[in-house]
């Protein structure tokens, strides 16, 4: 095993863990200060997961420095695991536990399926329980030549971490496309939710294949380790992604003579879909009245603004209450 593959792999991994890292300082900054309001459920996973974060960036650096300056010409610990790497095994399946989570609660909140639900929370304990034993196969065979050991506890890990995240995605979007909606604007935000949800899980998922694939091609380099460094920043992320980018819709009211008001309810008329579920999920929708306003020449609807002299002609007919002068 060169130095470019053991020790150099380990180097770049901790560099673009650091990027990412620095991405995710800013997007917890956004949260905390964009939804002061959030449920303390939410502001609690987002600082657990920042603060696991925060260890494993510590760790990957600690790591790279024992093996590049406190040892570094010492070949007996060049040879061995320390204990950076089951360190950072076991805070790396932490962070894509608690992104797991969260996203499955998501989707209990979103459909209140009791079948679907219980099976996706186990797909994510299997990940976490197999990064875990992988982390302590690690401490008992620490030697990189040992590590074939290590073999199925990997598998096992990255396996069921990319399942879960294709199975919690595929399980959302197959829940939006059972709505049915005459509706522009509602069809418009499923298809964004479909689009967010295929996104959010194929970029982690893709990188545990990586993971896994550069692991079997050969087990005693270290570029798996170096694309492993990067794993749990980008599922925090992915976690933040979700709750920053969240889908709003603006209501509009305008009332004239003539006028015809409807409050529509959009996903829950069509879907079937309760809409303070969805805003405790981390998607949030505001109801959108779709309104007619005639002034008795042109009938303006939802979305269409009427000229700024055909509204001030439209207020001074109209009192404050929506009535004729």
């Amino acid at each position: 095993m060169g130095i470019d593959d053991s020790i150099g792999a380990l180097l770049i991994g901790s560099w673009f863990n650091c990027m990412l890292y620095m991405v995710e300082i800013i997007q917890t900054w956004n949260y905390y200060r964009t939804f002061p309001r959030d449920r303390i459920v939410l502001k609690f996973a987002v600082a657990l997961s920042f603060v696991v974060d925060t260890l494993a960036t510590a760790d990957n650096c600690a790591c790279v420095y024992l093996y590049t300056i406190t040892h570094w010409g010492d070949p007996p610990f060049l040879l061995v695991q320390n204990w950076t790497i089951p360190t950072y095994l076991t805070l790396a399946g932490l962070s894509a536990f608690l992104c797991q989570l969260f996203l499955v609660w998501r989707f209990w909140n979103f459909t209140k399926n009791k079948w679907i639900t219980p099976f996706l929370v186990a797909v994510a304990i299997t990940a976490f329980v197999g990064s875990d034993v992988n982390a302590n196969t690690v401490v008992r065979f620490p030697r990189y030549e040992q590590r074939d050991h290590n073999i199925k506890t990997v598998t096992i890990w990255l396996v069921a971490s990319a399942a879960a995240d294709v199975l919690i995605a595929a399980s959302l979007v197959w829940t939006l496309r059972r709505i049915k909606s005459s509706f522009d604007g509602t069809q418009s935000l499923i298809r964004r939710l479909m689009y967010s949800a295929v996104q959010t899980g194929s970029a982690t998922s893709l990188l545990a294949i990586v993971c896994l694939i550069f692991y079997r091609i050969n087990t005693e380099a270290n570029i798996t380790v170096g694309f492993g460094f990067c794993l749990g920043r980008a599922y925090t992320l992915t976690m933040l992604f979700n709750l920053n980018t969240r889908v709003t819709g603006r209501h509009d009211s305008h009332f004239a003579p003539g006028s015809h008001s409807t409050g529509t309810r959009d996903l829950e008329r069509d879907g079937n879909i309760n809409l303070n579920s969805i805003n405790a999920g981390g998607i949030s929708v505001h109801r959108t009245a779709i309104v007619q306003i005639d002034d008795g020449t042109k009938t303006y609807y939802a979305g269409e603004h009427p000229s700024s002299d055909t509204r001030s002609e439209l207020d001074a007919k109209v009192n404050p209450d929506g009535e004729l002068r």
